[in-house]
């Protein structure tokens, strides 16, 4: 190991790095979105209007047909075959590696991997890794067995999962760790919904991977995955290119991505500003932590701390009002719950000398 040195973080200059997740449906608006946003964090990051940006494509040259309005884009065809020698290369965890070594070495500012679906489900994806190196496992167990016993593949998966994980988690690791900024795409598959009662809403059928009931769909990709972005949506097709579910955004950015708004050139600008100056986000944190604490104290406590807000604070807060509402509906159900009481003060004087008469053995009467 070399030599171990602590620098002072004043004294850090570079640029940290941002990766937003963008995950969809057919016709939610994925690629567009994703190059508004890598030209906005291309040009925040480099100062320059028209920064390139690279495009890693999978989908048949899909984001060629945005060529005209994004002429700064540095596109590579990414295909599962070798199209010098027609070879099956697949879409396993070391080609995306080299991509994102070649983007840097080519001193790209922003990479999008569309769709880096992909790594996970397609040929040579993740997925596929695990049913070679299982059906590998099951038939060496299969030949030690020699037809005395049954074999059961569910007892090798897991084995199997050992091989191939650590492969795919270097990527994961070098996605976070990459000097460029990352906008990675992903399809997202709708999920069958079912009343709850108790909550008197729809709701997922069955677990997903954003943890989220409330999500309805399912991104066709490794569930922690998400989790390292910086910011991960899910765009609908009701508003495309509108961060309507938002998986994990943290408060420096709530700002920025408005459910009802379509994410843009400026969102990536304003990412791009934090990434060289994160000033603003401790207060921006300050404000929203504050409306929080409002509204543990119930719906009038909040109603109240709204007023006082100024309007640009009050945009702000407007991006956690779910959340909001939440803390406040909570707040006074459990006001209500405290001051409740079953019984008025006749019956609970009667209660009382019951108890003592039951106590003492004299009964009730």
């Amino acid at each position: 190991m070399g030599k171990i040195t602590f620098t002072p973080a004043h004294q850090i200059a570079d640029p940290l790095s941002v990766s937003v997740g963008l995950s969809g449906g057919s016709g939610t608006g994925k690629t567009y979105t994703a190059g508004l946003l890598a030209r906005g964090l291309a040009e925040g990051i480099t100062g320059k209007a028209g920064a390139p940006f690279g495009y890693v494509d999978t989908e048949n040259r899909r984001a060629l047909h945005y060529r005209s309005d994004f002429p700064e884009m540095m596109h590579f065809d990414f295909s599962a075959i070798d199209p010098d020698t027609g070879e099956m290369l697949g879409f396993g965890p070391e080609r995306w590696i080299e991509v994102i070594d070649a983007a840097e070495e080519a001193g790209l500012p922003v990479l999008i991997l569309d769709s880096f679906s992909h790594a996970w489900e397609g040929v040579g994806g993740v997925l596929d890794l695990h049913a070679q190196v299982l059906d590998e496992m099951v038939a060496a167990a299969e030949k030690r067995a020699n037809g005395r016993y049954e074999v059961d593949p569910q007892k090798y998966s897991q084995l199997a999962w050992a091989q191939v994980k650590p492969r795919y988690r270097r990527l994961i690791d070098r996605i976070v760790r990459a000097k460029c900024q990352i906008v990675v795409c992903t399809r997202a598959k709708p999920v069958m919904q079912t009343f709850d009662k108790k909550l008197r809403k729809e709701v997922n059928a069955r677990k997903t991977k954003t943890r989220r009931a409330d999500i309805p769909w399912d991104p066709a990709a490794d569930g922690d995955l998400m989790f390292e972005m910086t910011a991960m949506v899910i765009l609908d097709p009701s508003a495309p290119g509108c961060p309507v579910h938002q998986v994990k955004v943290a408060d420096q950015f709530k700002a920025l991505f408005d459910p009802a708004r379509p994410m843009g050139v400026a969102t990536g600008r304003a990412m791009a500003e934090w990434a060289k100056n994160q000033d603003s986000a401790a207060e921006s944190k300050r404000v929203l932590d504050a409306a929080r604490d409002a509204a543990r104290g119930g719906r009038e406590a909040f109603a109240a701390h709204w007023k006082g807000l100024s309007k640009t604070d009050q945009a702000l807060v407007r991006t956690i009002t779910d959340e909001c509402k939440g803390l406040a509906e909570a707040a006074d159900r459990a006001a209500v719950q405290a001051d409740s009481d079953p019984l008025d003060d006749d019956e609970r004087a009667r209660a009382a000398i019951g108890a003592y008469r039951r106590l003492i053995g004299e009964g009730e009467g």
